[in-house]
């Protein structure tokens, strides 16, 4: 077996034994439930290995380290986050008023779909690190200044009051999806997670709405039918 162990980890960082190739996604997820769970000091790489069905050696073949597989698994999330406000914020020509909007309803359902995210970003919010550099630098800051420009020029045109942009962020990245990211208590406060794909835009559209009734100097436009996906 050791000898066996050795020839893996010679084959280099990522590539499994033939036969044993892995589709990077369910393991990448399961490694965003480990560390929601525990935390990235509380998860050790061979309790992530058993969470993730793996041996420790191909684990180490595989990923490298737990710091390298921490990274990947929120890669794999927050680059469809930073894509979904790229978009928003490429609005050119379209109404600021409904390309906000949309853009709050998309990452409400970001947040459904990974719930682990905001429960790792609360471990590592709070705690200077590398890791919450890591994804404030590649992905919150460069979708920043998009999303800024957007506040701006709804609030040059009289549309919205002074909205500074961690107010926002914080609005919609924890509160509109905090159903899902702590659904014990939302059951406790007897709350009905939406279970089905139209409760769930519903419920981020209702989200939306409100936070956009909130900053609103003038009514907003009438609700459009939101596109798929």
């Amino acid at each position: 077996m050791a000898r066996q162990e050795k020839q893996v980890a010679a084959r280099g960082r990522g590539r499994p034994r033939a036969g044993q190739e892995l589709d990077p996604g369910p393991l990448l997820t399961a490694a965003l439930d480990a560390f929601a769970d525990a935390g990235y000091d509380g998860m050790s790489v061979r309790a992530l290995s058993r969470r993730l069905g793996l041996s420790h050696a191909l684990f180490t073949a595989r990923f490298g380290s737990k710091e390298q597989l921490w990274y990947a698994a929120m890669d794999h999330a927050l680059a469809q986050a930073a894509r979904a406000w790229r978009e928003t914020t490429a609005n050119a020509g379209g109404d600021d008023f409904e390309a906000l909007r949309q853009g709050i309803v998309r990452q409400v359902l970001f947040t459904a779909a990974y719930p682990q995210v905001v429960r790792i970003m609360n471990h590592e919010g709070a705690i200077d690190s590398p890791r919450i550099r890591y994804v404030v630098e590649r992905f919150v800051n460069p979708v920043r200044p998009g999303v800024e420009e957007l506040l701006a020029r709804l609030q040059d045109a009289g549309r919205i009051r002074p909205t500074p942009y961690a107010t926002l962020h914080y609005l919609v990245t924890n509160g509109g999806g905090g159903l899902y990211v702590h659904p014990v208590e939302a059951k406790l406060l007897g709350a009905a997670l939406p279970a089905t794909p139209a409760a769930l835009r519903e419920h981020a559209e209702t989200v939306a709405d409100m936070i956009i009734g909130g900053i609103a100097l003038t009514p907003a436009p009438n609700r459009s039918t939101p596109a798929e996906g």
